[in-house]
């Protein structure tokens, strides 16, 4: 039977890609990369995870996973949904800040390569982070000497963007930047952890974290200025 099945996902695919996205397809018939059902952008934090998933799930993927057949790439697609919702979740947390002054700008784009900042924090007194949401599900996070430990796995390897983004967005505004990763997940409130300069903090602390380090900050320059500096070399990534 597996193999009638496989053939029959393979044709109703390609009937699909041909009527939705192939040549002959017309432009309200295409839908956009990086846009939702309907042709609405995806905008805001967790866009480009989000979009990363939406990719993946091609309409071969999508029948594959309707006949039950477990593939790669929706095992992908289900991750970086995982991802979008820890950034969302982090972005609402961080969301009365805006209140005090804080601007956030989310899912910015670097000036080379795909990576992306999850979400950059400008405080009233200049200070900036940039603030990349973490999702664990199961163990507690550790440092134990040099390497950042999931359980009983290195997971040292997972904060090399955080370090690269931040270093990007300081030499693109000339001011230190803070990074930091906000946890979603088994991290005790209260707790922190530093592991080669960067911060991990509870989700659930992130935004008294920041209020503290932006009091402790000397403004060098003004705290408007940097935002709109950051919006012109830092665009969204995707909704463009």
């Amino acid at each position: 039977m597996r193999g009638p099945v496989l053939l029959v996902v393979a044709a109703v695919a390609a009937y699909c890609w041909l009527r939705y996205r192939g040549p002959g397809a017309t432009s309200s018939e295409r839908r956009p990369a990086g846009s939702r059902p309907g042709g609405r952008p995806i905008q805001g934090a967790g866009a480009s995870a989000d979009a990363h998933a939406q990719e993946l799930r091609t309409p071969l993927v999508r029948l594959a996973t309707a006949a039950g057949i477990s593939t790669r790439a929706e095992a992908r697609a289900r991750r970086f949904e995982l991802g979008a919702q820890g950034e969302r979740q982090v972005a609402a947390l961080l969301a009365p800040l805006k209140r005090e002054g804080w601007v956030f700008l989310a899912d910015c784009a670097l000036p080379r390569g795909e990576a992306n900042v999850d979400l950059l924090a400008i405080g009233p007194r200049g200070l900036v982070a940039v603030v990349d949401a973490k999702k664990y599900q199961r163990f507690r996070l550790t440092v134990r000497g040099n390497r950042l430990m999931y359980g009983k796995q290195d997971v040292s390897g997972r904060l090399r963007g955080l370090d690269y983004e931040a270093r990007t967005v300081a030499s693109l505004l000339s001011v230190p930047v803070v990074p930091v990763a906000a946890v979603v997940g088994p991290m005790l409130r209260g707790t922190q952890l530093r592991f080669r300069g960067i911060r991990l903090v509870p989700a659930e602390d992130a935004a008294d974290i920041l209020r503290g380090l932006d009091r402790q900050h000397l403004t060098t320059i003004p705290a408007g200025r940097l935002a709109d500096t950051a919006r012109r070399l830092l665009p969204p990534k995707t909704g463009k």
